[in-house]
């Protein structure tokens, strides 16, 4: 049982009370063989891709490639490979589909890994820690938006997944991938993408270094401009951050070992310095997070496919059409020194063109963005190791612009709402734990112009409730156990015109518990439920799991 990645987490989130489980926990072993040396493979509820139906060719970049030691000389990783789309099925395409198959045995903390074509991140994802006997997973990822690099030619591919391997940490990551390219026909037309795709490149940000930007020249006709922004927390604090205690309760009790700068964090995209949206990350939780027993065999909401965060830039197309370069920047919210360790990650920028003008020009007529978001701490600091702390997080933006195009003024608002809460109980030295966090995403666009009005507005629900307790009695017996709640629901509607013309909904739930017992008797065991319910143009959708001990439940 791999006891050790819980630790490893622990032990920065919760404090030196934690380390005290160390002998006991590595010496015990499983209550039930199957669980801890065998489990389910990874499974989710979530909605599979529709795939269009029409003639298809499959190109595998990379077979079984064994991935052992990312830190060696040479390393194993980044592999890379030249990803050719096939003539047989030559573009424009309907859907193009990145699969990923891997399997791993024996015991390893879960990865995370990259995968670029031509530059440009196409998918931030982690792996499973794996069972003694071993396990299997795949992934589905729709790479449709992509094209235009798909459509210049052979592109440059990448995988990086940096791994460890030693006596203790035995289990060698082997993955396939492959990319399937779906033809258009009359009934499948082909999707609509940007023009032109272009990237900052790589960013990380530190306490030392909280920004970093690149200078890039956009298309003089240019008419539409959106950013999506792939990033993570790393460290043994910054993949927690959701969870991290406010400085002064830090400062107050040194011997705790918690993790500071409060729980909230804000990425910051910039143009030419000025702040023109933000992003405040989901707190994904991947498979050796607080304890292992929660995401076996169900991973935790996002953990195999980490989001990318989508901001519209269009009301500042005007600023970037003289063909000069501009620099996008990216920052961790500097003012509330938000960072223990350090948040990696990439910006793409889709941009679309007016065919009908060899150039375009705009203003942007309206900014009330702030710099940064209205942050609130009120904090309790019951002395011994343990605090109360509620920290909330605000902003209300606006910005507007218009772009002159072949077809007319076309102006574009775009509005943000975005409220963030926490509230957190310590008790116990670290060794008791209550949080509810809840974050609510609001973001609205609207233009208008050269057609009807259109108004896309996209709403946003993240509820984390994390419960963890272990107690200690007098005969040595040593019980912990914890509670999760977490999910995602997401609600988007169009209007163009004054009328609906596109809805779509998502909820998704996950519910696991994990229970460990050492002394009198030994218990490992665990249970997760995941509900995942969605609604949209290919009809309504729900699939309900449940597992006991990684094994579905009777």
């Amino acid at each position: 049982m791999a006891v050790r990645p819980l630790l490893r987490r622990a032990a920065g989130l919760l404090g030196a009370a934690v380390l005290t489980l160390a002998g006991t926990l590595t010496a015990a072993g499983p209550a039930r063989a199957d669980f801890g040396t065998d489990y389910h493979d990874p499974v989710t509820a979530t909605q599979p891709l529709t795939r269009p139906d029409t003639r298809s060719c499959t190109v595998e970049v990379m077979h079984d490639q064994p991935f052992r030691n990312g830190y060696g000389n040479p390393p194993d990783t980044p592999y890379t490979a030249t990803l050719t789309p096939p003539a047989d099925c030559a573009g424009p395409w309907s859907a193009v589909v990145m699969d990923l198959h891997g399997q791993v045995a024996g015991r390893q903390f879960d990865r995370i890994f990259s995968v670029r074509v031509g530059g440009v991140q196409v998918l931030l994802s982690s792996t499973p820690e794996p069972s003694k006997d071993g396990i299997e997973w795949s992934l589905e990822h729709d790479v449709t938006r992509y094209a235009p690099l798909f459509t210049a030619g052979p592109q440059p591919f990448s995988f990086d997944l940096a791994n460890v391997t030693d006596a203790t940490y035995t289990g060698v990551f082997t993955i396939s991938a492959s990319l399937t390219f779906y033809t258009a026909d009359r009934h499948r037309p082909a999707a609509r993408t940007a023009d032109r795709l272009l990237t900052t490149g790589p960013f990380a940000l530190t306490q030392a270094a909280p920004t970093a930007g690149r200078d890039l020249t956009f298309p003089q006709n240019l008419e539409r401009l959106t950013a999506e922004v792939y990033t993570r927390g790393g460290g043994a604090c910054e993949e927690f951050a959701y969870a991290s205690a406010p400085d002064a309760f830090v400062s107050a009790n040194p011997g705790l070992g918690a993790c500071g700068k409060g729980p909230f964090r804000e990425l910051r995209l910039t143009v030419d310095g000025r702040t023109a949206g933000a992003v405040w990350p989901y707190p994904v939780i991947y498979t050796g997070g607080w304890d292992p027993l929660l995401w076996r065999p169900v991973p935790g909401v996002f953990a195999f496919d980490l989001p990318a965060y989508r901001l519209d830039l269009t009301p500042y197309v005007g600023l970037l059409v003289d063909g000069r370069p501009h620099t996008v920047g990216i920052g961790v919210n500097a003012a509330e020194a938000q960072s223990n360790d350090v948040w990696t990650g990439q910006v793409n920028l889709f941009a679309d063109v007016d065919h009908g003008a060899a150039r375009t020009t705009g203003q942007l007529t309206d900014h009330r963005v702030a710099a940064e978001a209205t942050v609130g701490t009120d904090l309790t600091d019951h002395g011994g190791g343990s605090g109360d702390w509620t920290v909330t997080a605000g902003r209300h933006d606006l910005a507007r612009g218009w772009v002159q195009t072949s077809h007319g003024r076309i102006t574009t608002e775009v509005r943000d709402d975005l409220v963030f809460r926490s509230a957190q109980q310590l008790r116990d030295g670290g060794n008791d734990i209550t949080l509810h966090n809840g974050t609510d995403l609001t973001r609205t666009t609207t233009s208008w112009g050269g057609g009807p009005r259109r108004t896309t507005t996209v709403h946003e629900g993240e509820p984390l409730d994390v419960g963890y307790r272990t107690t200690h009695d007098a005969a040595g017996n040593t019980d912990q156990r914890t509670t999760m709640d977490l999910g995602y629901h997401r609600e988007a509607t169009t209007a163009t015109g004054g009328h609906v013309t596109e809805h779509s909904t998502v909820d998704h739930t996950l519910r696991p518990t994990a229970h460990r017992h050492d002394g009198d008797a030994t218990v490992r065991t665990g249970t997760s439920t995941e509900d995942y319910r969605s609604t949209g143009p290919g009809g309504p959708y729900h699939r309900t799991l449940g597992f006991v001990d990684g094994w579905p439940a009777p």
